[in-house]
């Protein structure tokens, strides 16, 4: 009897001793993963893999203990939506898209019941419309935003849903740190959400899992940017949220620079109206070397790593390439001297020796130098704007019911300072809140598109 029991001893030692070495403990040895409630990502989908290297300080004991968190970039047209699903199950959204835009049927058929966290990174339509529906359909244990108001009817329904849902509400900023399970989101910006300038004020997140880093810059601009860099943040990452749908305002060759991104990704709709992507933002990606996928033409694009690789499943088609046009412009341009041959009299100095003809002509620029904001509902509204002299510009006001058709917002030609001015009655019958307004001026077959807001009140 006590050889038995000293035997049995023996043995559990030897046991302990064999798990030891190989780096595991008891439960690692007899535990596997938990099936997550989640569907997984399509595998049908076309799909590249990208590895980098564990560290040693970091690591599981091997890759296969490690469970994948995936992102998806929803395709919801012109607007924003990213479902997050971590490792241990937790899910997450990241803003709604418009209205009925699909953000809902997509969480639907992924099987997520519940969602663990939504952020509103800014209170814009094509960022929370959607999240109306999510709120009013599914549980939401907590809400994000900057908690930066706003007097819009999507806004007041945006705020009804999170009473309904009873989700907890918080605000935050700069510094704060947003638990998803086991993973954690670090609020990089906004520092204070004050202004008028709602897309400045975006919540922007940086989200690790071991080596493979994503940063989502909502609609922040170039300003923010800046902003973020000079508070020392890191935004190294190696997928990138493109800021503002891919808009030229965002995205600066400075703040790539520190970026670093191996892979980007902007949300926009198929020939929308404001031009996105720009050219200029896919030149800057390229410049860096990024892969850049678009929802216009992949579809909803997913993002699965195991913190060692990840891999890229978009819906459709590959990642696009940088314009032609766009990425020669942003090479530094050297002076030429044509060879002496060329000058006909040494007496009669050429100016084509110092000054060669260009091929195409000076870059379009556009100005918005004043709106009537804020504005009665029954009153006029007036913009004004400075481009080239002769271009051709139009404009168009974006309301809750959609495009404006009062008159007077017609196309016009710039005179001859580069000035254009519209005037415009606001119906009796407008809802109050802040307005998109979009102008874009053409000339020499070259586009150029701006946007600003104004207030019915």
């Amino acid at each position: 009897m006590v050889l038995r029991k000293s035997m049995g001893t023996l043995t559990g030692i030897a046991l302990a001793c064999v798990l030891l070495l190989s780096g595991c403990n008891a439960s690692q040895a007899v535990t596997s993963p938990q099936a997550s409630s989640t569907s997984s990502p399509d595998t049908s989908q076309s799909s590249q893999t990208h590895s980098q290297p564990y560290t040693a300080a970091s690591s599981p004991a091997t890759a296969s203990d490690v469970a994948n968190l995936s992102v998806h970039f929803i395709d919801v047209g012109q607007g924003d939506s990213i479902l997050i699903i971590t490792p241990d199950g937790k899910s997450a959204v990241i803003d709604g898209g418009e209205a009925s835009s699909g953000a809902l049927q997509y969480l639907q058929s992924k099987g997520i019941k519940r969602l663990d966290l939504v952020v509103a990174t800014h209170p814009h339509s094509d960022h929370i419309g959607g999240l109306v529906q999510i709120l009013n359909s599914i549980p939401v244990a907590k809400v994000v935003t900057n908690g930066q108001p706003t007097t819009t009817l999507t806004y007041e329904h945006f705020l009804d849903g999170v009473t309904a849902a009873k989700a907890k509400y918080v605000e935050v900023k700069r510094g704060d740190t947003i638990p998803l399970g086991n993973l954690t989101l670090d609020v990089l910006s906004p520092v204070n959400a004050t202004g008028d300038d709602l897309n400045h004020n975006s919540v922007v997140l940086r989200l690790s899992y071991f080596q493979v880093t994503f940063l989502f810059m909502g609609d922040a601009d170039a300003a923010a940017e800046a902003d973020i860099l000079s508070a020392g943040m890191a935004v190294k990452a190696d997928i990138l949220k493109v800021g503002h749908h891919g808009s030229r305002y965002s995205s600066g060759p400075a703040f790539l620079a520190q970026v670093k991104p191996k892979v980007a990704i902007y949300s926009a709709g198929l020939s929308n109206d404001y031009g996105h992507p720009h050219a200029e933002t896919l030149a800057a990606l390229a410049a860096v070397g990024a892969q850049v996928y678009g929802t216009d033409t992949n579809g909803t694009v997913v993002v699965t790593t195991n913190g060692s690789s990840y891999q890229m499943s978009p819906l459709k088609g590959q990642p696009r390439g940088p314009p032609a046009a766009a990425t020669s412009s942003t090479l530094p341009l050297l002076p030429t001297v044509p060879p002496a041959t060329t000058t006909a009299t040494p007496a009669t100095p050429s100016l084509t020796a110092t000054t060669p003809p260009s091929s195409t002509p000076a870059a379009l620029s556009l100005e918005i130098t004043s709106v009537t904001s804020p504005v009665r509902p029954g009153a006029n509204a007036t913009l004004t704007a400075k481009t080239a002299p002769g271009a051709s510009c139009s404009i168009k006001v974006y309301y809750k019911s959609g495009p404006s058709t009062a008159q007077g917002l017609t196309t016009k030609t710039a005179d001859s300072s580069g000035i254009v001015s519209w005037a415009w009655k606001v119906g009796t019958n407008t809802t109050p809140g802040s307005w998109r307004i979009v102008v874009t001026a053409s000339k020499d077959g070259q586009t150029i598109t701006k946007e600003t807001y104004f207030t019915v009140s």
